[in-house]
């Protein structure tokens, strides 16, 4: 249980102090007119909107068990899901944007944690100590709805202020046809991850706790 607590608080503070410091790079930054452009652009980013998320499931696990707040982000499907789209900020940086990456000193070090340490912090948590039962197939639309929105609100800014998240959601450059392929690949992915983490979710022991219960009992 200890173990728990402090693997979480840890993930609580490396993840808030990480969007905080990046907030303040982008919003003190030159390259925006206005800080309400600034701060536009920084939550136009899935990467810092899935973190929040984490950041925030992270946080919940440390409050009282009767509080609200911690019990629906302690709910086997919302933290299944939570898994998926912080696995998806991992690889989708690594695969895609990492080469693109010019980021040096504190920008980088920002980055790091965002895109691989905190990732890596929350899916391990997941396997070892997040309730995974009951999740069902049945979940799947409901974990597709916060990429799908994302993808839809991401390009209608994009087309009212001219700028894109991500080169992959850009409708200017890539047209709608291509852009239209593009969604239907993340809807795919999503979808075929979704599945992937409720089968892992009945084949892992409900919790790391209950293995060691079961294995002192033997």
């Amino acid at each position: 249980m200890q173990i728990k607590l402090v693997t979480r608080m840890i993930g609580a503070s490396l993840a808030w102090a990480a969007l905080i410091t990046k907030f303040n790079l982008v919003v003190t930054s030159a390259d925006h007119a206005t800080v309400a452009a600034a701060v536009i652009h920084y939550f136009g980013f899935f990467t810092h909107l899935t973190n929040i998320l984490v950041a925030l499931a992270f946080t919940a696990s440390i409050l009282r068990p009767n509080n609200s707040f911690r019990r629906f982000f302690e709910r086997p499907a919302v933290r299944g899901a939570i898994a998926l789209y912080i696995l998806v900020v991992a690889v989708v940086y690594e695969v895609l944007l990492a080469h693109q990456s010019n980021h040096q000193g504190v920008a980088a070090l920002t980055s790091g944690l965002l895109h691989i340490v905190i990732p890596a912090l929350y899916l391990l948590d997941w396997v070892l100590f997040a309730r995974k039962k009951p999740m069902r197939y049945t979940d799947i639309p409901y974990w597709l709805i916060y990429p799908f929105l994302y993808a839809i609100l991401s390009i209608a800014k994009g087309m009212v202020l001219g700028t894109y998240p991500y080169s992959f959601l850009d409708a200017g450059e890539l047209g709608f046809a291509a852009l239209g392929i593009n969604i239907l690949g993340f809807v795919v992915l999503f979808a075929g991850g979704a599945a992937f983490f409720i089968l892992l979710g009945r084949l892992l022991p409900h919790t790391i706790q209950q293995n060691l219960t079961e294995a002192d009992g033997r």
